[in-house]
């Protein structure tokens, strides 16, 4: 297993600037180092930003992206992407942070209800089942609960979502919080089947329940 504590252009919440699958990641030109948690990485902006993590979500299948995205951009995703076998999926909707309203492994995508787009072109790009619905009936799903092919961590006002969410991306998981008790989960967490980045505030229980949580601890 890999970790790193990051502080990423003064920026603890690693979460918003970057994303990490089992086949790739894609991340702010900020961070330095040239491969991200040993798959294939991408350095890009997202709409002149640094927020990829927040604009983007993805599993091994495809990338979801909002539709604004700068043509550059577009063009360098496709680019990256294409050898890898992997989709790139513009998301038209009015909610644009992606990020923070989907939430998917290489099982099934747990979707916000709120998105107004048919459900199938996310379906088709990601290659899995997508679940429409809340946590602890907040709208920002993917903010609240951050799942990889070994684990998942959520947000603690999903406690008795549990079930629910383990079912949902059929692994085990727990109730967490990241960079020293921020319970928005996503923020500060990169991470795939090889291992997480997290903030360099997140403490070290907090680092142990992550280890728990996404499988990296027999």
């Amino acid at each position: 297993m890999q970790s790193d504590q990051l502080t990423v252009f003064g920026e603890d919440y690693v979460g918003l600037l970057g994303l990490a699958t089992d086949k790739y990641a894609v991340v702010s030109p900020h961070f330095e180092q040239e491969e991200m948690l040993s798959v294939p990485t991408l350095k890009v902006k997202m709409y002149g930003t640094n927020l990829i993590g927040m604009f983007c979500t993805g599993n091994s299948n495809g990338i979801l992206v909002p539709y604004f995205i700068e043509d550059r951009e577009y063009e360098a995703l496709t680019s990256f992407m294409r050898p890898l076998g992997v989709e790139v999926q513009k998301v038209e909707d009015r909610y644009t942070a992606v990020g923070n309203m989907i939430a998917c492994n290489d099982r099934k995508a747990f979707i916000s209800s709120s998105l107004t787009r048919d459900f199938k072109e996310i379906e088709h790009a990601l290659g899995v089942e997508a679940i429409p619905g809340d946590i602890a009936g907040h709208i920002a799903v993917g903010s609240y609960v951050f799942p990889t092919n070994k684990g998942f961590l959520a947000h603690p006002a999903a406690e008795n979502q549990l079930k629910q969410i383990k079912e949902t991306f059929s692994v085990d998981g727990m109730l967490g919080t990241v960079n020293c008790g921020v319970p928005y989960v996503k923020s500060g967490l990169i991470a795939n089947s090889n291992g997480y980045i997290t903030g360099s505030m997140t403490t070290p229980i907090e680092m142990q329940r992550i280890e728990d949580a996404l499988g990296f601890v027999d």
